[in-house]
């Protein structure tokens, strides 16, 4: 007589038991509702009415290329792709020159006090 067959329910049977739901008690339900949500004053969740903090005059959207030119936009990318040592570095004319600044900030701090930095650090 082979046993697989009286074994599957068996198994499905203890499966369903291991899923069954476990009681919960009313200290142990800590979700929020309308009432807490409500009662909740500003000051103790700033995050929850915070005003976008963006400035569109200082948030630019123009690719490098567009702000500096072509010749200042090459420079900058060079530097960057002197001292980046990501494997895929924002070093393009077609990002944001703040963004390819940030990057040569970024691999320019990597270097230790002890290490001499890339002359591209100091341009």
């Amino acid at each position: 007589m082979r046993l697989t067959p009286l074994l599957i329910p068996v198994l499905i049977a203890a499966a369903l038991t291991a899923c069954k739901p476990v009681a919960v008690s009313e200290s142990d339900q800590s979700y929020a509702t309308a009432e807490s949500v409500a009662a909740v004053d500003a000051s103790e969740a700033p995050l929850a009415y915070a005003e976008p903090t963006l400035n569109p005059k200082s948030a630019s959207t123009a690719t490098c290329l567009e702000e500096k030119g072509q010749l200042e936009a090459d420079k900058l990318v060079q530097r960057c792709r002197a001292v980046s040592p990501a494997t895929h570095p924002p070093c393009n004319v077609k990002n944001p020159c703040p963004m390819i600044e940030g990057e040569i900030r970024r691999s320019c701090a990597l270097y230790g006090a002890d290490e001499q930095k890339p002359a591209e650090c100091t341009g």
